[in-house]
This record gives C-alpha cells, structure tokens and sequence, in this order.
C-alpha cells in the first residue's frame, strides 16, 4: 500500500493515526530489542537503548507511551522527540526521563501535575518539567513525580496527599523542595508514598501511612489528614539503625537493600502462613540471598530484586504470573528464582507485571499483558520470562 501521513488526520482520529502509523511502519520483527534499562509502570514498560533512544510500550491512553499516538502499542515504540536519555521511568499512567545534561522531560497522563511542566495537561510527547532544574535521577510513581538534584536535594511534584514531602497537600504542577535540608542518594516515589536514601544511608518516607509503608513503627490512618502526622507531609526516618544503598516504594509497601545486601520490607506483607499482615518497620526477606538492587511493585503487592551473581527472584502476590516462577501462585511469602536461567543486571517490578534486562542487553518481561505491557507482540499473560521484541 501508499503510505501517506496527514497530520490532520493524526490529531483528530487518534485511532485511524495509529492504524495509519502502524500500517506504514517496518515489518515487526522477532529480534530481541537490545536495552540497558527497563522501567515497568501501571500497565505499560519503557526501556533505554546504549544509545540513549527511549522505547515504550502497552496501555497508552493517556499518551504514555510518548510516541505521539493514543493508541495501545503491544511492542516497543520510540519516544517522540529525538531526544538522548540516560535513565527513564514508567509510572501509572505517566513516564519521565532524563538527559545526560540533567533536564527532566515528562509525558502522558498530568491530571494533577505529574509532568512537572506547569499545567495539567496531558500529554502524548515528551516535555520538560519546568523550573530548568538539574537532575541526578527522577522517579515516576502512581500520580506524581519525584527525582534528586545535581546538589542533592529531593524535588517532587503532582499529587500530593503527603507524597510530594513540602509540608502540604497541595497538588503542585511544578517541582517543590522536600522539606527537611536533607542530601539524598537516591527517591523513589510509590503510588501515596515516597521514600528516599540519604547520602548517610539513612531511609526516610513521607506521604500516606496505611499498613505502615513508611517504616516508621507509627500506625497507619485510614484516611490522611493534615492534622494526622501519622500520615507525614515531611520525611520521617524509617525505624532501625539500617544502613540502606537504596529503597523502593510501591503501591502499598516499600523494599530496601543494605549496604551489605539483605533485603528488608515493611507495609503490607504476607505472613509465611499466606495470610497478610502490617509491618511498620523493616523486615528482613527470607531466605538469606544477597541482593543489588530490588523493586517493590504496584497492585499486585509483589517485590522482585537481582543477587549479586545475576539470578532473579520475585515475592508477593503472584496471580497473573508477575513473580516469574511459571506458576500463578497466590501468595509466595518468599523469594522464588524466577524461571529460565537468565542473567539479569537489573529487574523492575509494575503494578501487575515485571520486567527484567539481561547482561546481554535483551529485555524480558512476564505477569499481567492485556494492555501489551510485555512487548512481546501479543496480550497473553505470561508465567515466565518472554523476550520484549522490535
């Protein structure tokens, strides 16, 4: 067929736009797509290549593929825009990413001002988060943003019933500072919850406190008030005198790695008996491996992390496949080696999904695929590993 793009057509019939790009693009092959990260989000997965090339795919209905379509994508698209990144991030419905000078871009779902640009509006392509701060890291998390300056700082910005940590809950549609002066390493921003490290490595959490995800030893409010510091609208310290290398907040939990490598919880957990339960302070992961890092997912509770000799292990909640094992366990109290001898350097943990990168730079996903989140082409959940492809 003749191919022929009008952009008229693309703006106003999304849909068509889509079949349209879809129908004059190159022949999809089945050839692992090579990347050096992978980010799973809500219900869809961005990756980086070597290149520093931006790829996304699944759920797109808020644009956050970044492709400049509205349409679901079952295998990687590129990021519009041309530009050169050096770390990128799958929220909710959202995705940020960073450049090698330090400037923050951010697309897709802005309700309450996740893209940082200064208004709620959605995007479908990259924009830059306003202020021109310079960013060593930036995080997407459900409905709002955070990342660590150049200087150390922690900036967030979007939803805020505590999350964004500037002493209010205000939504903000540009960065504001966290409060407390404190120098981090490293944040992570959950789905009402933030975490971050410190360059001490202490762990600090603020935001939303049910079943304890900020490790405080404080009881979690059902609801978060103002008034309610259970709820924290500032950092507080995570109980323990644990020295972290880095954490990561999910939906309903956070997960850290020591300095040594032990793996610690807390939040919402399930007992060795499969039964859940609270824990308002880190607890140590079964089964005495040696994690790098670990990634605390979304929805389906689950947590997944590298050892340092490369092999993958999920926990959690396993109903769509997400823990990798080739089941669809229920409850797994503990780590399980995920399913075919791969060599990860790092895995990522969405809300119903989970992604992985090889230290051959192939991408592999597995769980929850009804949106394409799994880039393998098809919207078949999987219970183990399948290569994410072009």
């Amino acid at each position: 067929m003749r191919c022929i793009r009008l952009p008229h057509v693309l703006a106003e019939l999304p849909a068509l736009g889509a079949w349209i790009i879809a129908s004059c693009a190159p022949a999809r092959t089945t050839a692992p797509l090579k990347l050096t990260a992978v980010s799973a989000g809500g219900e869809h997965t961005c990756g980086l290549t070597a290149e520093g090339a931006a790829y996304c795919w699944g759920m797109n209905a808020n644009g956050q593929l970044g492709n400049g379509t509205a349409g679901p994508w079952s295998t990687p698209m590129p990021v519009a825009g041309g530009l050169s990144f050096v770390a990128v991030s799958a929220g909710g419905a959202h995705s940020c990413a960073l450049t090698a000078t330090g400037a923050a871009y951010c697309w897709g779902e802005n309700d309450q001002g996740e893209l940082g640009d200064g208004t709620t509006t959605q995007r479908a392509a990259p924009v830059p988060v306003a202020g021109g701060v310079q960013f060593a890291s930036v995080d997407a998390g459900d409905d709002h943003t955070c990342g660590v300056t150049a200087e150390g700082a922690g900036d967030c910005w979007g939803g805020n019933g505590g999350e964004l940590g500037d002493g209010t809950m205000t939504d903000r549609s540009r960065p504001v500072l966290v409060s407390g002066s404190l120098r981090f390493a490293g944040v992570s921003a959950g789905r009402d919850h933030t975490c971050g490290v410190t360059t001490a490595g202490a762990a600090y959490c603020w935001g939303y406190n049910f079943m304890g995800r900020l490790g405080n030893d404080a009881p979690g409010p059902e609801f978060c008030t103002p008034d309610n510091r259970a709820c924290s609208t500032v950092p507080v310290r995570v109980t323990g005198s644990i020295s972290f290398a880095g954490v990561s907040a999910g939906a309903q939990h956070t997960c850290g790695v020591t300095t040594t490598g032990a793996a610690y919880c807390w939040g919402d957990r399930l007992r060795p008996d499969g039964t859940m339960t609270k824990e308002s302070r880190p607890t140590l992961v079964a089964g005495g491996l040696t994690f790098a890092p670990v990634s605390a997912g979304g929805d389906a509770r689950h947590t997944c992390g590298v050892t340092t000799e490369g092999a993958a292990y999920c926990w959690g909640l396993g109903v769509f496949g997400e823990l990798g094992d080739a089941t669809r366990t229920r409850r797994q109290p503990s780590p399980v080696l995920v399913a075919g001898a791969l060599r990860f350097t790092a895995v990522s943990a969405g809300n119903n999904h989970t992604c992985g990168v090889t230290v051959e730079g192939a991408a592999y996903c597995w769980g929850r695929n009804a949106g394409g989140q799994l880039g393998d082409g098809t919207t078949t959940d999987r219970l183990s590993p399948v290569v994410v492809v072009q």
